[in-house]
């Protein structure tokens, strides 16, 4: 039981014809029921911090600068099992089990690389895989049809079709991807608010030291990509690539759900760290560098991403990288203080989610 416990690896099981099979449609409620009946007989404190990671999220919709107050945190399935692995850490942060249990999870989660025989299998399981996870059908925005994918990972990388990708920003820095942001004023907030279970230092991200003191005094913006959301990462200004480092490689990855954890997340999971300078200066003044850190979470065992891009300009919105498999999540530090899009500040103040899509402004 304890090895299906991420949604990541409740959906790739559908990958697998071993597991996935249409006469067993209750896998997934009776993978809940097992999962409360844990959750009954579970210590108190262990028990309401599962409730807790399970309770609807209050998100500020940005686009529209609406609340969502019903957001599903995670499933109660995915809640109890990754809420005793990587937000409490029960099994430890680094040792022979923790790292065969996500070994094999990422063993599991390479086999979403599995062609598929068939169109018609090609429809089946990625329908399944869009249902399972809230992912849009209709109108269908993808950039092939689905029968024209080749396996579930070649789906979970999709693009956009180019009539349906989003319009880009005009503000100077947009998002860099679809997904979640908490926002903190520098990097030290960021530290006493949310990242305060682990040894957690900014100079060990792999940031280029020129610029850490300048990135730790100015606004954080912490992303999150769940498994459901678009899972490619574009570049959020106009500018030249004068950094591009894989960082991490010989660490076993953990959740990134839980940055307020025990597991040091941003110095230890497998993470590419790119710095981009922008290319429009006046008046003499200092340009504006962005560090964008991008973390593959659980499973994730490739970075996609273009090996030569130091000293190639990037195009605001411009695809930088992309991940196969599994949920992921960036840090984007500035070297100079921003000020933020007014919801995006009131926000950050009363600690509440935003959601972002590709290229909406985050600084006008």
């Amino acid at each position: 039981i304890l090895l299906l416990s991420p949604t990541n690896l409740t959906v790739a099981t559908l990958s697998s014809p071993n597991v996935y099979n249409r006469d067993m449609p209750n896998f997934f409620a009776i993978s809940d029921f097992v999962a409360r009946a844990l959750l009954a007989i579970l210590p108190r404190r262990i028990a309401s911090r599962i409730k807790e990671n399970t309770s609807p999220l209050e998100v500020l919709v940005l686009r529209n600068q609406t609340i969502k107050c019903d957001e599903p945190r995670m499933t109660i399935f995915e809640g109890v099992f990754a809420t005793l692995l990587f937000d409490l850490a029960l099994f430890g942060t680094s040792n022979p089990i923790i790292n065969g249990i996500i070994s094999l999870f990422t063993t599991i989660q390479n086999s979403w690389d599995a062609s598929f025989k068939s169109e018609e299998e090609a429809e089946s399981k990625v329908t399944e895989f869009c249902n399972r996870l809230d992912i849009q059908q209709q109108p269908w925005i993808w950039e092939k049809p689905i029968t024209k994918y080749t396996s579930l990972n070649d789906f979970f990388s999709r693009t956009y079709s180019p009539n349906h990708f989003p319009e880009l920003g005009t503000g100077t820095l947009v998002s860099p991807a679809c997904c979640k942001i908490l926002s903190y004023s520098n990097d030290m907030t960021m530290k006493s608010i949310l990242i305060k279970g682990c040894d957690y230092d900014i100079s060990k991200i792999g940031l280029p030291e020129g610029d850490l003191q300048s990135y730790a005094s100015n606004r954080v913006y912490l992303g999150y990509l769940s498994p459901k959301d678009y899972h490619r990462v574009h570049s959020p200004i106009h500018g030249r690539c004068i950094h591009c480092k894989m960082e991490g490689e010989e660490h076993k990855s953990a959740s990134v759900k839980f940055f307020g954890g025990k597991f040091n997340i941003l110095n230890e999971n497998k993470r590419l760290v790119i710095v981009l300078e922008e290319l429009e200066v006046n008046g003499g003044r200092e340009p504006l560098r962005v560090a964008l850190v991008v973390v593959g979470g659980v499973g994730v065992d490739t970075i996609t991403y273009d090996h030569s891009m130091v000293g190639k300009t990037m195009e605001k919105g411009q695809e930088l990288s992309a991940f196969r498999a599994g949920g992921s999540a960036f840090a984007l530090f500035t070297s100079k203080p921003l000020d933020a899009v007014e919801p995006l500040r009131r926000a950050a103040e009363s600690g509440m989610h935003v959601e972002a899509i590709i290229g909406e402004t985050l600084v006008n």
